[in-house]
């Protein structure tokens, strides 16, 4: 019987801190690899060739591709921006906190528009680990939307019992308007980063308005 040796920078279950210049240089040619390529077709080899790396020094942070990938969502700022949201307190009226976090969504979303490419693709291509990374991602944002829904009903600006089907038609109206900028549907020519939001926002205004409209007290 052949007993695996337990990597010495995992004692106890812990990331080691050490080579965080090392460990960054791993992310960014997984994302680059993984972008161009897609995350099945990029092996191991590749990343540790485009770090300029041995193979070792990413298993010494890394213990499979689909760690890399769920590293990539954390280093994106997308877990930290839906753990805010949860704690956001309910003092803008109902329509503006909603305008609100759909402007941050589209901001934070546009700027990681080529890594949300390869989840998506990857994802309708049924590749499990990004599947698994878009699931968790939307669940996040619907459990934080229903925990602030919550608090709307309490003030008496929502109806009662509506927050838990509210929160995905909010996330699908935003996330569909996303991915169609993706195909470049919103804006002509080459927009810049900030007329491609802007559009973005503009769109979603009228749609979100027209979501709160039915359910309103």
């Amino acid at each position: 019987m052949v007993t695996k040796r337990r990597n010495p920078a995992r004692t106890n279950g812990k990331r080691t801190r050490r080579g965080p210049y090392t460990r960054q240089l791993i992310l960014d040619a997984s994302l680059s690899l993984f972008s161009k390529s897609g995350f099945a077709r990029t092996t191991v080899r590749d990343i540790a060739r485009k770090a300029g790396i041995t193979d070792a020094a990413i298993y010494y942070h890394f213990e499979s591709k689909r760690e890399l990938l769920e590293a990539l969502v954390e280093e994106r700022g997308f877990l930290k921006s839906l753990e805010n949201l949860e704690r956001v307190s309910a003092d803008l009226p109902l329509r503006e906190f909603v305008l609100w976090m759909s402007a941050g969504a589209v901001n934070l979303m546009d700027e990681n528009r080529d890594f949300l490419r390869l989840i998506i693709m990857e994802g309708l291509g049924g590749d499990e680990a990004a599947l698994e990374q878009y699931t968790r991602l939307i669940d996040l944002w619907e459990r934080a939307l229903i925990i602030n829904f919550g608090r709307y009903e309490k003030k008496g600006e929502l109806a009662v019992g509506v927050a838990e089907g509210l929160a995905p038609h909010i996330i699908y109206t935003i996330l569909m308007a996303f991915q169609d900028s993706l195909i470049g549907r919103h804006g002509f020519g080459s927009p810049t980063p900030a007329q491609r939001q802007e559009a973005l926002r503009a769109f979603l205004g009228p749609s979100l308005d027209r979501l709160l409209r039915g359910v309103k007290n």
